[in-house]
């Protein structure tokens, strides 16, 4: 009887480590990322986006005509990366919604929105994270 309740005692804590583990890599259900585009011309955003259970979602949205605006929304992502063209003449916005969620801005946020006004001409691309978890007993605030 006592082998039975030590192996039983030690299965229970193998599950709680494993599951601990596990949702330290989970986004919170229904929570997604999203990112909105607004630009003129030919601009392309694309995105490589890694989900909790694996899987990578791959978007990619191009600009047409004068004024056009586009929107990203994957749920349950924990990471990820975007890359941005704007053309010669024209202009993109990206703006990410932080609202109930656990993302970083990717961008220096100069107001309450998570913005970025990229010029005409500009290239590069960003990374898509969560803001850590704190340690148990730990504050964000210091």
């Amino acid at each position: 009887m006592k082998i039975q309740t030590t192996i039983l005692t030690a299965a229970f804590a193998a599950a709680l480590i494993s599951a601990g583990s596990a949702s330290a890599q989970m986004a919170p259900r229904g929570e997604a990322f999203v990112m909105e585009m607004l630009g003129q011309r030919g601009w392309q955003v694309s995105c490589e986006l890694n989900q909790a259970d694996g899987d990578t979602i791959n978007t990619r949205d191009r600009g047409r005509g004068l004024l056009h605006n586009s929107r990203v929304a994957v749920g349950e992502v924990v990471g990820g990366t975007c890359s941005y063209s704007v053309p010669e003449r024209g202009e993109l916005r990206l703006t990410v919604n932080l609202d109930h969620t656990g993302f970083e801005c990717p961008f220096t946020a100069t107001d309450e929105f998570c913005r970025a006004n990229l010029a005409a001409g500009a290239t590069g691309s960003f990374t898509v994270s969560r803001i850590p978890e704190p340690a148990p007993g730990q504050s964000l605030t210091n």
